[in-house]
């Protein structure tokens, strides 16, 4: 036959035209889909605001219907459902393809042998199969995936896999009995093949079409399977974060969705907001009906007494294009997702000083920056670490390496993109620390919660060393895409030991006279919080602030950051007199400031001298030594009200 009639036969199959397109549409979606997003897929939104042409604005509560800035809507916390379906493609489609290999290789596997072998394995198998089959696949399915939660995704896939594996065997378990009864096999066994050979030889040649049309609905089926098991709230998310008061703990990590994760919401809100919820439900339906396609158009093309069969050469061709199809998709996930670990801030500038050292002999290295974009869904890596160095004129050479890859490397001279005043900085030192432990504390500090409400954003961790400060510092900015939000700037951190040092070079009170030796006086950092700003001592997952850097008999005004719950004093005692009493007053519940949660208190000490206090906001807790200095010593203290139970004392050491 020619080739012009095997295309025309190829034509009259629709359902492999569609399917096989389809498959090749969502292979690339699993490959390509977060580099496509146009969203951050987990930046939430609670309210969707819009500014239209005439000048109006528009405003809508999530979830909401499809639009032109939100082809498929927002889910109900106001994430743009598009971009979900796009970056957790790979996910779901990993978990698909490999649950689906694992499924059909036990298939294959116990089938074959049982219908060749026979036997009392053969009888054991059929029992095991039917056993299984009596089980509705939805009911094994889920008390798999609860048995097997601790393995993670091993055991979420293994659950997959096991649960429809019977009927690929007895299906080939009847085409290797109908095989074997063929006058070819006879005539083969007739002339002394060996049983290997007729197996991988015979065998394998006239099951091998069904086994691709097996493979593909089983595809499907195994998608539908992740479907269902996400409706009921049993999924596999994209990341894992231990949670603390401050939110997830841990640093910028991809949080990607996946598929069934998305159909977990429909339970609640497929009554009140009923298309913006089955939106992610219909793509997986669609999905799930091109593999079926697929699976039909195949089984068409193969068979033998369909008018769409093809030749056995055009059928090679298609197994060709599929099997090359998902290989060059396993390569392109592994090409994009799957690299080398990123460059730390000290190998980055080990690689960039020798390029500067050739292009501008003799400039020093005066600031580093590594930079997080929304868009990006690798964002456990910088997108670009960028090193700045300055000649004597005070000029600026750029040297960045692309998602902070050693051979990725771009240099630019006189140009700047980070916002960065040069004038006035120093020259940085070598053996400084990296850039994640910076950002993993400014997570910590605000970070994480200011990105939940951004959907587009550009992150930050710069390293400088300003002529005011007595050594490098890291500071962590958050830059939101529009123009009517404030970014948010935490700082600083010291770039040798990674702790939170001062926010700003700010003037502290000279005390009276030194703390006591015997006093390990907790030190305070500076720090702002929106509009406040203190001397703030920092706990695990509390803060607790006061408006100067000392202490004092008597009231003593507190904000204390993080932390569910009402403040409480749970222990105080001063090292000097163990009967003095200290007490927490007016405590009041936290309000969310800046995306973080503060609340105040005032700590009243009865007596000066050198105090261990504990303090906690529900779980969280801080506990710390301060030295607290006699009422006269307060600035302007004869303008401050009686105290209850205190009694001032002179300004005078005891």
């Amino acid at each position: 036959m020619s080739s012009r009639h095997e295309l025309r036969r190829l034509i009259a199959n629709p359902a492999l035209l569609i399917g096989l397109i389809g498959t090749l549409a969502i292979l690339a979606i699993g490959v390509l889909g977060g580099m496509l997003a146009p969203y951050d897929p987990n930046a939430n939104l609670s309210m969707i605001v819009k500014h239209l042409p005439d000048g109006t604005i528009s405003f809508k509560v999530p979830p909401t219907l499809p639009d032109s800035d939100h082809l498929f809507g927002t889910d109900a916390l106001g994430r743009d459902q598009w971009s979900r379906v796009l970056t957790g493609a790979w996910l779901s489609l990993s978990i698909v393809v490999v649950a689906a290999l694992v499924r059909l290789g036990i298939g294959v596997s116990l089938g074959v042998t049982s219908g060749w072998y026979g036997g009392a394995f053969a009888g054991v198998v059929r029992i095991l199969a039917l056993g299984i089959t009596a089980v509705p696949q939805l009911l094994l399915a889920i008390m798999l995936v609860l048995v097997t939660r601790p393995l993670g995704v091993i055991g979420f896939v293994a659950s997959l896999a096991l649960v429809g594996w019977p009927e690929i065997s007895e299906y080939l378990r009847a085409e290797v009995l109908r095989a074997k009864a063929q006058p070819f096999m006879e005539a083969a066994r007739s002339i002394g093949t060996p049983g290997r050979r007729l197996i991988t030889g015979h065998l394998v040649a006239t099951v091998g079409p069904q086994l691709l049309t097996v493979a593909a609905l089983e595809t499907g089926a195994v998608l539908l399977l992740l479907a269902e098991l996400g409706l009921i709230g049993l999924f596999l998310a994209g990341a894992t974060f231990l949670v603390g008061d401050f939110g997830p703990v841990g640093p910028l990590k991809g949080r990607v969705s996946e598929w069934g994760q998305m159909l977990g919401a429909i339970q609640f809100y497929a009554i009140t907001a009923e298309i913006p919820t089955l939106i992610p439900a219909l793509f997986v339906v669609l999905a799930s009906a091109t593999f079926a396609l697929l699976a039909d158009g195949l089984r068409a093309a193969s068979d033998p007494f369909s008018p769409r069969q093809v030749l056995p050469g055009t059928f090679g061709v298609l197994t060709k294009v599929l099997v090359g199809a998902l290989c060059f998709s396993a390569v392109g996930f592994i090409g994009i997702n799957v690299r080398p670990g990123a460059m730390t801030m000290e190998d980055g500038r080990q690689l960039a000083a020798r390029t500067a050292e050739t292009t501008w002999p003799g400039s020093e290295f005066v600031a580093g920056v590594a930079r997080y974009p929304s868009g990006a869904r690798a964002v456990d890596r910088p997108e670009r670490l960028t090193y700045y160095y300055r000649n004597d004129h005070n000029e600026v050479l750029r040297i960045s390496f692309q998602n902070a890859d050693r051979l990725a490397v771009e240099v630019r001279k006189y140009e700047s993109e980070d916002e960065i005043d040069f004038n006035g900085l120093r020259a940085l030192p070598a053996g400084l620390i990296s850039y994640e432990t910076p950002l993993r504390l400014a997570e910590q500090n605000g970070g994480f919660a200011y990105r939940q409400f951004q959907p587009s954003y550009l992150v930050r961790v710069i390293l400088t060393w300003p002529s005011d400060r007595d050594g490098p510092v890291y500071v962590v900015t958050y830059t939101p895409s529009s123009a009517r939000v404030d970014p948010l700037r935490i700082c600083c951190f010291d770039a040798k030991t990674g702790e939170i040092v001062d926010s700003l070079v700010a003037p502290r009170v000279t005390p009276p006279w030194p703390v006591p030796a015997d006093c390990a006086v907790a030190r305070g950092v500076f720090r702002r919080v929106d509009r406040f700003q203190g001397y703030f001592v920092n706990g695990n997952g509390l803060s607790v602030g006061t408006e100067s850097n000392l202490n004092y008999q008597g009231d003593n005004f507190l904000w204390i950051v993080g932390g569910q719950g009402t403040p409480r004093l749970e222990s105080a005692s001063n090292l000097e007199d163990m009967s003095a009493r200290a007490e927490m007053v007016n405590p009041s519940p936290p309000s969310t400031i800046a995306g973080q949660a503060l609340s105040f208190a005032t700590l009243r000490l009865s007596l000066p001298g050198c105090w261990k206090v504990k303090i906690s906001v529900g779980s969280a807790a801080v506990e710390y030594t301060l030295y607290a200095y006699p009422w006269d010593c307060r600035p302007r203290h004869e303008q401050f009200a009686p105290v209850p139970g205190v009694t001032p004392l002179p300004c005078t050491k005891r």
